[in-house]
């Protein structure tokens, strides 16, 4: 399943240098933001990025990084002042459209607490090609502890997706609270497929609001390169023991 997340975000980066001027005119939508402090050189380019705000809730700042990332890619318009370019300082809002994002008050909601949650298996067949990638699950956790119901909201491929919802299936929780009393609550969470050498893409590491969080990963270690074969066709003689020494 394909999700719709990054040509919108890839959109959002297009429209960047249109929006620095005007970044009090930004409206939240359902997402993530990240609002930057751009400096600007003389050229357009940008020289230094400084984070003002953040509703990103991963673990490792992975929108951040990502924003900041992006922000240095892009040339701004050039400002001038007595007919010649100037350095100057403009704030951006970068917005990360999450499909189903339900917005930050969602996260107001009672929250449950995991009590187990035993590794999720990486599937044999996308381990072994190094692919990458990841599930969204909405949980529904009974008053009891217990997940009710498992709701696949999207997946990058279809071995994430079963190996995400069987895992999860041997979890369990610290029931949500409400007046001091154990209460049903619907969470979404992000399990994220990732190697030693390749981190899955944002959009697969950060769950839509109500969001328990993207800090379940599951990495595959790299097999230790097994010992070259003998040529065919030649004997290997183990070398000699030493001679004794003399006395």
């Amino acid at each position: 399943m394909k999700s719709k997340c990054l040509p919108l975000f890839l959109g959002a980066l297009a429209l960047l240098s249109l929006s620095v001027a005007r970044a009090q005119d930004y409206t939240p939508k359902p997402g993530y933001t990240v609002l930057l402090e751009l400096q600007v050189k003389a050229d357009g380019t940008v020289e230094e990025v400084k984070i003002l705000d953040s509703d990103d809730e991963t673990g490792d700042a992975v929108l951040q990084r990502a924003a900041a990332g992006a922000a240095f890619r892009i040339k701004l318009p050039v400002r001038e002042k007595d007919g010649k370019p100037v350095a100057y300082k403009a704030q951006a809002p970068i917005y990360f459209p999450v499909d189903g994002d339900e917005g930050l008050e969602a996260n107001n909601a009672p929250k449950p607490k995991i009590r187990t949650a035993p590794q999720i298996v990486y599937p044999a067949g996308m381990a072994e090609k190094g692919i990458v990638g990841g599930a969204i699950l909405e949980l529904i956790i009974g008053a009891n502890g217990n997940i009710s119901s498992t709701k696949l909201m999207r997946a990058s491929h279809p071995e994430f997706a079963t190996a995400a919802v069987e895992g999860v299936k041997h979890w369990s929780f610290v029931p949500a609270l409400k007046n001091n009393e154990p209460v049903e609550s619907r969470w979404r969470v992000a399990i994220t497929f990732a190697t030693d050498m390749q981190d899955a893409d944002w959009m697969w590491r950060v769950a839509p609001r109500p969001s328990l969080g993207s800090y379940t990963v599951v990495r595959r270690v790299a097999p230790i390169p097994a010992a070259p074969a003998a040529p065919t066709g030649l004997s290997i003689t183990p070398p000699a023991a030493p001679a004794p020494e003399k006395k």
